[in-house]
């Protein structure tokens, strides 16, 4: 037992100084646009899985692209940047970001920057439902992914487009761009967004209930993620097609595809789909007048929304927090609090690993 808790340590500790060493390692390299360029990618890489580690490299990447003299450059580093702070939900700093690297990228031409910078730009207007300007950035990014010939990203800004008109409830435009969207991503076989796209028209004209039309749509989407073996977004198929089913009052295949979402939601620890399943089921229940259970999975639906909601803000503020707050001179101390916090970790999971199970976490 004490030996393999002097491994568990030495474990540990080895990946709490991973990401140091690799920062050390990608500052060697002599190229400086080179460095730049691997300091991007890897924070990008890490965008979702570290957040604070992604931060770190953009904030390195920044320092080094400055010295280039490189616009490309530090544009990229300023997109890295913008793209953290959106996910972390300051839209003012992400705005300021990615117009930053607009400005760069287009005073060099740099049609693929302005795009991806377009997109960006698109995503946080979206979300800050200044609608009008996002439909600009997105039909800004389409432009210039049309000069450069880049098909599959033509099919994601029409998509992109599309999921703007639907939230705007201009359901014929939103069909049109999606079947655009459909169109090109069918020549190139990216079978991921044709899935997407079936699931987005279906959707649509679930809600315009046109539920026969609706139905073959969504299970054409069905088809097409389980032909790419993509089981995690089964459960958002089936619980769509659950809903035409309850709208068609047919209740027993409403009730087999609620089973099937709850099955791999429950697999894969998919909260956001049981978020939505638990509505589904509140809507099941409706239709049949079961008010009683109704109002039960409704509740259930608004207390799991009202935990992720606070799970999100808290662990958003706490990766950020350190970062915002310290520059890499005094990383040393933070790096030891967290070895520190690591530790505690591991003797917590020594106690714990007979008790519980381990489960897969999205």
């Amino acid at each position: 037992m004490k030996l393999v808790f002097i491994f568990i340590i030495i474990g540990f500790t080895c990946f709490s100084q991973g990401h140091d060493s690799l920062l050390y390692q990608t500052q060697q390299i002599e190229n400086d646009t080179e460095r730049v360029n691997q300091l991007y990618k890897i924070g990008f890489d890490a965008r979702n899985n570290d957040p604070e580690m992604s931060y770190e490299f953009a904030r390195v990447c920044e320092q080094e692209a400055s010295k280039t003299k490189s616009p490309k450059h530090l544009a990229k580093a300023y997109n890295l940047l913008g793209v953290l702070f959106y996910k972390k939900g300051n839209f003012t700093k992400a705005l300021q970001y990615q117009k930053q690297a607009l400005a760069l990228n287009e005073s060099i031409h740099n049609e693929t920057g302005i795009a991806i910078n377009q997109t960006n730009l698109g995503n946080i207007y979206s979300d800050i439902n200044y609608l009008q300007l996002a439909e600009q950035s997105y039909l800004k990014a389409l432009q210039s992914y049309n000069k450069c010939g880049n098909t599959l990203h033509i099919a994601r800004s029409l998509n992109n487009l599309g999921v703007l008109k639907y939230n705007q409830k201009q359901y014929t435009a939103a069909i049109k761009q999606f079947e655009e969207a459909l169109t090109y991503a069918n020549q190139i076989g990216e079978n991921e967004l044709v899935a997407s796209c079936y699931n987005n028209i279906g959707t649509i004209l679930r809600e315009q209930n046109k539920l026969d039309s609706a139905l073959l749509y969504l299970e054409e989407g069905l088809k097409m993620r389980q032909l790419i073996d993509n089981e995690f977004e089964l459960a958002d198929s089936y619980n769509n097609i659950a809903l035409v089913y309850i709208k068609q009052k047919n209740f027993n295949q409403a009730s087999n595809y609620i089973a099937l979402a709850d099955d791999i939601s429950m697999k894969y620890d998919y909260t956001e789909a049981l978020l939505e399943l638990y509505h589904t089921r509140s809507l099941f229940f409706e239709a049949q007048q079961n008010f009683e259970q109704a109002n039960v999975w409704l509740k259930k639906h608004y207390q799991l929304k009202d935990s992720l909601q606070s799970i999100e803000k808290n662990n958003i503020e706490s990766e950020f927090a350190n970062n915002q707050k310290s520059t890499i001179t005094n990383h040393q101390d933070t790096k030891q609090l967290h070895n520190l916090w690591l530790l505690i970790s591991c003797i917590i999971m020594l106690i714990a690993i007979p008790l519980f199970l381990i489960r897969y976490k999205r």
